[in-house]
């Protein structure tokens, strides 16, 4: 199936807003905690964009993408996912951009977002015929003693709204009830280092869409998410799945 996007370009160069963007920030000045430390956010991003090649994911004029090490982009298709990187806190313009399309490239979608000082966030890039961008704040507060924490995305733009069972012979199942497309459960406690079977359930029917075992380690901190085109049957790398995120 080829991927088609459909989104209305913006007249303005973005290059100009996200350079307001960053005056802002210059003028703004810095963030200070009581111990007169500079504090900033931290962020990282996934493409669940089904069959999306190589996109390019801007904050203000930064590429999230890129590597400053090894001064090389970092692959961001369909799946592909970033780590934690430092961003300025305050307001944010996310901007997604075709690399095809440089050097007059102009965002096929734009938001800002907002980040507190010493907090982290998850971005991701979400949707077939239109895109769009989401983010969640993440707790990673470390997991009380022999358990894991686990959260559900609901990132598959075809599916009906979803509940999420983990079960096994060990414990109590752990339901999470009604999630549509782009919504995220808080993130909840599990014992570590029991093989579970994660369901992903249709709310309105009760049928079993996609099921898998998952042993989440102790002291781990996970989102699972929903991925692929439910429609799709034919197209094993578009098919409908999950994908395990570790923070």
């Amino acid at each position: 199936m080829k991927q088609s996007v459909n989104v209305k370009m913006k007249k303005k160069t973005w290059f100009l807003a996200t350079a307001l963007v960053v005056i802002s920030v210059v003028l703004g000045g810095c963030f200070k905690d009581d111990d007169q430390l500079y504090r900033v956010s931290a962020v990282r991003a996934l493409n669940g964009v089904p069959g999306s090649g190589q996109l390019d994911i801007f904050l203000d004029y930064n590429k999230l993408n890129f590597n400053d090490i090894v001064r090389e982009d970092e692959g961001f298709a369909y799946s592909d996912t970033l780590p934690y990187k430092n961003a300025w806190p305050n307001s944010r313009v996310v901007s997604i951009v075709d690399p095809v399309d440089y050097p007059n490239a102009e965002p096929i979608v734009q938001k800002t977002v907002n980040f507190v000082p010493g907090s982290f966030y998850s971005l991701y890039v979400v949707g077939y015929e239109n895109i769009e961008v989401i983010s969640t704040e993440d707790d990673l507060t470390e997991p009380a003693e022999g358990k894991a924490k686990i959260r559900f995305i609901h990132l598959s733009p075809d599916a009906p709204a979803l509940d999420f069972e983990i079960h096994s012979d060990a414990v109590d199942p752990l339901i999470i009830s009604d999630k549509a497309f782009k919504e995220a459960s808080d993130f909840v406690s599990i014992d570590g280092g029991i093989t579970c079977t994660v369901d992903f359930i249709e709310h309105s029917s009760g049928d079993v869409l996609h099921t898998f075992e998952f042993e989440p380690a102790a002291g781990m901190i996970y989102t699972l998410w929903v991925k692929g085109l439910l429609s799709d049957t034919e197209n094993i790398s578009l098919g409908f799945g999950h994908g395990i995120l570790i923070h």
